[in-house]
């Protein structure tokens, strides 16, 4: 073979070699375009989310993948799932068709919070602290007289009383299993314990017959609903189911002494 006839043979490989390149990035430039102008997303469908709106969770998402793209999202979110968002715990997406994608969000369960130099450290049922903020989500109880001294995330709430926080955190499971939104958990100076409802202040007594107080108390809130008042559950049980309601006194207020204010 002659030395023109090899040139001329290698010129052939190195085009057959380019057309096959060629080819192959105008399969994957078409495969790109496809999938960026074909899985646009027309619908998202977000369950599970109580702490952050519909539009919040997509935007996470969409950050994630860095494209509003039903095929990058779902890929993405099993090659890199998005992580240390306060409050979730896990986010799934569900492809459906190239226009739609499900979205399931598994929140963390809160128990309760406890406020701290104008913060809120709020914790799970078994008393860990999931995060620390300044809002105050008003479907949490807040605990009010507990002493502890620094706090780490993830780790358990150094409460100085435990046999206290003990009872909160038995009070705050019972709270969330029967579906009750009460705003404050406090403890007499008798070591008694107080829930507060709007208007209604809820007397438990000791840490007695609780699960039954707090399996009716739903009902007897219900039947209180606008009322202004106490609710006293210290002798209540299964058996006696005792419930005293006592009204809250309005102030009288001196006609004649607003009339001093208004004139002075």
């Amino acid at each position: 073979m002659g030395k023109k006839e090899q040139v001329k043979k290698r010129k052939k490989k190195i085009l057959k070699w380019k057309y096959l390149l060629l080819f192959f990035f105008l399969l994957i430039a078409a495969g790109v375009y496809v999938i960026l102008t074909q899985f646009h997303i027309e619908k998202m469908t977000i369950d599970g989310n109580t702490r952050y709106t519909d539009k919040e969770i997509r935007t996470m998402l969409e950050r994630n993948a860095y494209f509003d793209n039903s095929l990058i999202i779902c890929l993405m979110n099993r090659i890199r799932p998005i992580k240390g968002v306060p409050f979730i715990d896990k986010i799934d997406v569900t492809y459906i068709n190239a226009k739609e994608i499900g979205v399931d969000v598994y929140e963390m369960a809160v128990a309760g919070c406890v406020e701290d130099m104008g913060r809120y450290i709020y914790f799970d049922k078994d008393g860990y602290i999931l995060e620390s903020s300044e809002e105050r989500f008003t479907d949490v109880p807040c605990v009010e007289g507990l002493t502890f001294n620094k706090f780490v995330l993830h780790e358990k709430l150094p409460v100085k009383d435990k046999k206290k926080f003990e009872q909160i955190l038995e009070v705050t499971q019972l709270i969330r299993e029967n579906g009750l939104n009460i705003d404050r958990i406090r403890f007499s100076i008798a070591d008694e314990l107080i829930l507060y409802k709007d208007d209604i202040v809820i007397q438990l007594g000791k840490n007695e017959n609780l699960e039954e107080k707090m399996m009716n108390l739903p009902g007897i809130l219900e039947e209180a609903k606008g009322m202004k008042g106490t609710l006293h559950m210290e002798e209540f049980t299964q058996g006696s189911k005792t419930v005293t309601f006592i009204p809250k006194k309005e102030k009288k207020v001196n006609k004649k002494q607003m009339k001093a204010e208004e004139d002075g």
